[in-house]
């Protein structure tokens, strides 16, 4: 991404209420919607996925697709196991995350039975 490269957020009928494929993925907390592009603008890069967190729980962003001096990004919940180590780190010790969001939220089931949709991928 260059200076003049925009990040956009843009909602997935995947992870967002109301869910309108047919397979839905993990659904998105429903507050984390309106604050959906602040996270994306506060994100890490780590590979090719953004991740940030908020309220003790963790995020990823993906590039959905690029258009001029914009990128539009998705994003959804994801298990703290799945999380860049180092981030994790970073955050506890900044207090953004604590151990109990960890152990919360540590796995792909955790994060769908606390806010719904199906689990996807392994």
């Amino acid at each position: 991404m260059t200076a003049e490269t925009k990040r956009i957020y843009e909602a997935s009928p995947r992870h967002c209420e109301p869910i309108t494929a047919q397979n839905p993925g993990v659904k998105c907390p429903k507050w984390s919607v309106e604050i959906a592009q602040e996270l994306l603008d506060s994100a890490c890069l780590v590979g090719r996925k953004l991740q940030a967190t908020r309220d003790g729980i963790g995020f990823v962003g993906m590039r959905t697709r690029s258009s001029g001096d914009m990128e539009i990004w998705h994003g959804y919940p994801e298990a703290w196991d799945k999380m860049d180590h180092k981030l994790k780190i970073k955050w506890l010790e900044e207090g953004l995350i604590s151990k109990k969001d960890l152990r919360t939220y540590r796995t792909r089931e955790n994060v769908r039975d606390a806010f719904g949709g199906r689990k996807v991928g392994k």
